[in-house]
């Protein structure tokens, strides 16, 4: 059933919402109205707005972007402390049962409060939800859904399946229980804005399993000043290697479970390797590329690999042409070298 309140409602101490939805705002003037009006616009309507300005520079226009919404958000402020900080404020503050986070420049479908709490309300084992996405935006031609299951996959993934991040998460895609992420620490404000949610999510899932509902619900924005277009390859694996490295500390991990922590781990590394391995070859720097690709296949064990390095030190040149050449074909087919 559908719950509405007042704006009297919703600002009275009385008022116990379903679900907060926590909105970090940093350089969020431009967007942030098409935000809020997408979360006013749900289906679902039993919830409280926060609001945390992260010390943005653009404050003065923020807050006037904010004024019509006034009587039906929490406005907090915070020195800049990053996006980590600023949620983990906003949940302190919170009162719902559930949380929603939401990113200041992406947009929900009107349905996703809806079908993310139905979910749940089904799925009591189940200790966040999340859901499909478009992305959208004045850098893309064409939007494109991007699936965070593959099909046939169970809805309901394990610690070790996200672990192996057999799935995917996206912060303005999730709703979590408020009780569950408090129990694990909240969100972890060492790590960076990139690789911060897969930590959280399997840190959470250890306690319970991460579910998801495979149905388009959330607009992710793609912009030249958005977090992840700051980020090459190198720094996402490096950042998802940080994340990993992490958890052994935080987790009373199983024998097995500390093995496969380090097998992914290990995996990382290598694909940073190999990443750097290719820089090298592009500056021709054939000797470090070689040594790149020795500690990468430690891991791979590639008898190609084996045969790459030895023609590096036979035809140098014309080896990292052709590696260098096959990386481009495969990158402009959306596939990976």
């Amino acid at each position: 059933m559908t719950v509405h309140h007042t704006d009297q409602e919703r600002t009275s101490s009385s008022f116990l919402p379903r679900v907060s939805v926590i909105i970090p705002a940093y350089q969020a003037a431009r967007h942030i109205s098409e935000t809020l009006e997408s979360v006013f616009s749900q289906t679902f309507q039993d919830f409280e707005v926060i609001v945390i300005n992260d010390g943005s520079p653009d404050t003065p226009q923020l807050e006037t972007a904010l004024q019509p919404y006034a009587g039906r958000i929490r406005y907090l402020k915070q020195s800049n402390r990053g996006v980590s900080a600023a949620r983990n404020f906003a949940i302190q503050q919170s009162c719902g049962e559930l949380l929603a986070f939401l990113d200041s420049d992406d947009v929900w479908l009107p349905k996703y409060l809806e079908t993310q709490v139905q979910f749940l309300d089904q799925n009591p084992r189940a200790v966040a939800a999340i859901a499909d996405f478009i992305r959208f935006g004045e850098s893309m031609e064409n939007p494109d859904v991007r699936r965070m299951l593959g099909p046939g996959v169970n809805q309901l993934l394990n610690f070790e399946q996200m672990l192996r991040r057999e799935a995917g998460q996206l912060p303005s895609a999730t709703v979590v229980r408020r009780v569950k992420a408090i129990e694990v620490g909240l969100f972890d404000e060492q790590l960076s804005s990139v690789g911060e949610d897969i930590e959280f999510c399997i840190r959470l899932c250890f306690t319970g399993a991460i579910g998801y509902t495979k149905q388009v619900l959330v607009k992710y924005r793609k912009h030249g000043a958005g977090v992840t277009a700051k980020y090459k390859a190198r720094d996402r694996n490096r950042h998802e290697f940080e994340s990993l490295s992490r958890l052994g500390k935080k987790l009373p991990l199983t024998v097995a479970q500390q093995s496969l922590l380090n097998q992914e781990i290990a995996a990382l590394e290598a694909e940073l390797a190999m990443i750097d391995a290719y820089e090298d070859l592009s500056s021709q720097a054939f000797g470090k590329a070689a040594e790149k690709l020795a500690q990468a296949n430690a891991f791979y064990h590639d008898k190609r690999i084996v045969l790459i390095m030895r023609a590096l030190r036979i035809f140098p040149r014309w080896t990292a042409r052709y590696l260098l050449s096959r990386r481009k074909v495969a990158r402009a087919a959306g596939g990976n070298v």
